[in-house]
């Protein structure tokens, strides 16, 4: 994979994270001036989809269970990791429809699939509502991680590669079992339909790795994970950050509002930092979703009327 670097220097790059962006931008009616400016004139880049957050970052990809392992259990994390985290399953007559964005209360099927995986020589760790597994070996095969999951369905995103299948037999086992604990309760949406393996991998060493910023203000645990292993300062977003040259921002779309009003809140935000843009106090502004992001440099800034 191509490195996503550029010449600008870390203290002088914003990258603006916005998880929903997408989503924003698909269901707004009315898109906010800097913002379309922002979408339609700015260099596309895509991202990968495995390692969003690693490319933001660092310019490569990097393993979210590695990463988030250092979150959650810190005196434990060194080695290799891979996420299998509790997932719903809808089934219709069509096919079998993945649900990422619920929690699952821990129960009885904690203990049955501890035990299922044991058989395979692997154990599970429930922390925080997400799954681990210690792996000796990164495996052969690649994962879809749960940000693709959405609408999406069972056929359409299992691991491929040489060691898929015994990933798939792992995931259809997981599945089989707890669909049996699912109907002996009163209520299964309390169960979840799988468990999804993804993120797997070690981190190489830190040295080799070049922060493309200087501070991470985010909630995600791949993020702060990553803050932990570089050494970056961090914090958590709150409505009376100004963001600076040399931040990565993770901007959080408010649910209970609708995409036209999260996309005005998300241009208020973004004014100072055009403003530095425009001035060369920032170099580079990113703003990126989970698919793409765009890029702008003080020169494209100059280009474009606000």
């Amino acid at each position: 994979m191509k490195s996503s670097r550029s010449a600008t220097t870390p203290d002088k790059r914003l990258v603006v994270h916005v998880p929903q962006l997408e989503a924003l931008l698909r269901e707004a009616q009315v898109t906010p001036p800097l913002i379309r400016a922002l979408v339609k004139r700015g260099r596309l880049l895509a991202l990968d989809p495995a390692s969003v957050q690693g490319e933001l970052v660092a310019g490569q990809a990097l393993p979210a269970a590695a990463l988030t392992r250092r979150v959650d259990c810190p005196d434990d994390a060194d080695g290799v990791w891979m996420r299998a985290d509790p997932i719903g399953m809808v089934a219709d007559l069509a096919a079998v429809w993945l649900e990422w964005d619920k929690v699952f209360e821990s129960g009885e099927w904690c203990a049955d699939l501890s035990g299922l995986l044991a058989e395979e020589g692997l154990s599970l760790d429930l922390v925080h509502g997400r799954g681990y597994v210690r792996l000796e070996t990164t495996p052969e095969c690649t994962f879809s991680p749960p940000w693709t999951l959405a609408g999406t369905s069972l056929e359409h995103c299992l691991p491929e590669g040489p060691d898929a299948r015994f990933w798939r037999r792992l995931l259809n086992d997981t599945q089989v079992l707890l669909t049996q604990y699912r109907r002996g309760v009163d209520d299964p949406s309390k169960v979840p339909g799988s468990l999804w393996f993804w993120g797997g991998g070690s981190l190489p060493e830190v040295g080799t790795v070049h922060p493309r910023v200087h501070r991470i203000v985010a909630q995600d645990p791949v993020l702060r994970g990553m803050a932990d292993w570089l050494g970056l300062a961090q914090r958590e977003f709150d409505e009376s950050l100004e963001p600076r040259a040399g931040d990565l921002v993770e901007w959080p779309a408010r649910h209970a509002d609708d995409a036209d009003t999260n996309l005005e809140r998300l241009q208020q935000f973004l004014r100072p930092a055009w403003r530095r843009l425009r001035r060369g106090g920032i170099r580079e502004l990113e703003l990126a979703g989970m698919a793409t992001r765009r890029r702008f440099t003080t020169t494209d800034a100059w280009r474009v009327w606000r």
